[in-house]
């Protein structure tokens, strides 16, 4: 997955989807503030925002990622265990990353509560899609 679409979607689409949904709509919403504080509440909407931003724009770039720059792997450098000890990860990950979702929906933006649960199955799997692929599909 490493296309033109890939790029833009992981690398401009999805963050200004989280900044437009936790930097303006969240701040419009008449709900309670996080620890009863509009400054705390900010800061951790900032935070996230922040958080997933850098998530999504280094998936948009997952497939170029190397510890070893240099170093051009091969099938027989990568074995069986290894790969569903990524894809196990990558799996828990993707999980975290929807019920981080889900609460931040919740919490942050209540009239999608509705939608929540579905909401943060997809942003899971837009998180699993792009690190499964490099790993079950690129990878032996």
């Amino acid at each position: 997955m490493n296309s033109k679409i890939q790029k833009t979607v992981y690398g401009v689409f999805l963050p200004i989807v989280v900044v437009f949904f936790l930097g303006i709509v969240a701040s419009f919403i008449n709900r309670p503030h996080l620890l009863g504080s509009a400054i705390v509440d900010f800061i951790v909407r900032i935070m996230l925002a922040i958080w997933f931003c850098g998530l999504y724009s280094r998936l948009s770039r997952f497939s170029t990622f190397s510890f070893f720059p240099n170093k051009i792997w091969s099938k027989s450098d990568i074995g069986c265990t290894e790969k569903f000890f990524h894809l196990s990860l990558i799996f828990i990950f993707s999980i975290g990353c929807g019920l981080i979702t889900w609460w931040i929906i919740l919490w942050f933006i209540p009239i999608f509560s509705n939608f929540a649960a579905v909401i943060a199955v997809s942003n899971s799997l837009v998180v699993l899609l792009p690190m499964a692929t490099h790993y079950w599909v690129l990878k032996p």
